[in-house]
């Protein structure tokens, strides 16, 4: 026997052990970089893997913010997902990890982000809620932002605030009867306000709207 066929033996010998020990890792397919997901929500956590074998996977999340793990829960591996109910975490970024029972580990492509739900505009009328037309520019700001409003009906009670996370009122631009239809710009002034997400809330008796700010100092 020459030293070709030897070699070509001991390849065909030495394949199957070598497919059987490539075994794919598993991988953490959503959410994915550049999500934004919303609070409060329950959201999917779906995981990729060629194996099919019983266990649990433990999930955590990653907070960009304070440089820890936190405990999501537990699940079973073959299920493939997970339904978390997302924290009120904002302001920072996210990353997710999964621990298989036999020892590998799978994290998200990337990092996400967690909001706050938009607030709730209520209105005086029951059914009767429709959208006032609002910009905000610049967004995102550092120092000041313009806050305009188009067509505010007249003889009905307006008012235009900017709250925080919390709902917290931080600033009141506007608490008035228009004697006509009229629009409005408004500046808020947000050089004093730590960084972070605000919004701009309008409402009178029959619509309402809030707009996001992002303040970076």
């Amino acid at each position: 026997m020459n030293r070709s066929t030897i070699f070509w033996a001991a390849w065909l010998l030495i394949m199957p052990s070598m497919a059987s020990a490539q075994v794919s890792q598993p991988v953490l397919a959503s959410p994915v970089a550049g999500d934004v997901i919303t609070s409060g929500e329950p959201v999917n956590l779906k995981w990729l893997s060629n194996r099919n074998e019983p266990g649990q996977v433990k999930l955590s999340f990653w907070n960009q913010g304070t440089g820890q793990w936190s405990n999501i829960g537990y699940a079973d591996s073959k299920s493939g997902s997970f339904k978390w109910d997302v924290p009120n975490y904002y302001g920072n970024n996210f990353r997710l990890r999964a621990i298989f029972e036999d020892g590998s580990i799978a994290y998200t492509s990337g990092f996400f982000s967690i909001v706050p739900p938009a607030p709730k505009v209520e209105a005086a009328i029951p059914g009767v809620t429709t959208a006032i037309d609002m910009t905000v520019h610049p967004n995102p700001t550092s120092r000041q932002t313009r806050i305009c409003v188009l067509d505010l009906p007249a003889e009905i009670p307006a008012n235009v605030e900017v709250v925080n996370e919390d709902g917290t009122t931080v600033a009141a631009l506007y608490n008035a009867t228009p004697d006509a239809e009229l629009g409005l710009c408004l500046t808020w002034d947000c050089s004093q306000v730590p960084s972070g997400i605000y919004y701009a809330h309008i409402a009178n008796s029959i619509m309402g709207r809030a707009v996001k700010i992002s303040v970076q100092h």
